[in-house]
């Protein structure tokens, strides 16, 4: 029988808190657990993490502010800034920000790679009024 640890090279804690087939808290490997990485860097604002006050891309704290074309760009290079800062076992093929002043909301798409793999992050923040 294979340990987990050949199988799979990365692997985190499910932030969901599942429970596992033997009772514990069940764990993400490989793609999920970057995936899950991605998006908890992307909705952690600045501040929240105690001695590490720069961790996170800022978004929801700015979810209230009126949008430029140069806001949705500034928020673009956040997210690819974050991205590389804090995510080194991917490689970001692109990133898109949109916002929709209609719906408000904002929508981000993160394209990237690891190991031999490529995967597409969607992630959409609405305003809640």
């Amino acid at each position: 029988m294979a340990k987990i640890t050949d199988k799979f090279r990365y692997s985190d804690l499910d932030f969901n808190f599942a429970k596992s087939a033997s009772n514990d808290v069940a764990r993400k490997f490989d793609n999920n657990a970057i995936k899950q990485s991605l998006k908890n860097l992307l909705l952690t604002n600045f501040y929240e993490r105690p001695f590490r006050p720069s961790l996170g891309a800022n978004l929801i704290s700015r979810l209230f502010d009126s949008f430029t074309e140069g806001d949705v760009s500034e928020i673009r290079e956040d997210v690819i800034e974050v991205i590389q800062s804090f995510e080194p076992r991917v490689t970001l093929r692109s990133v898109l920000v949109d916002f929709n002043e209609v719906s408000e909301t904002l929508t981000i798409e993160v394209e990237y790679s690891f190991l031999d793999n490529e995967d597409t992050l969607d992630l959409q923040i609405e305003r809640v009024k």
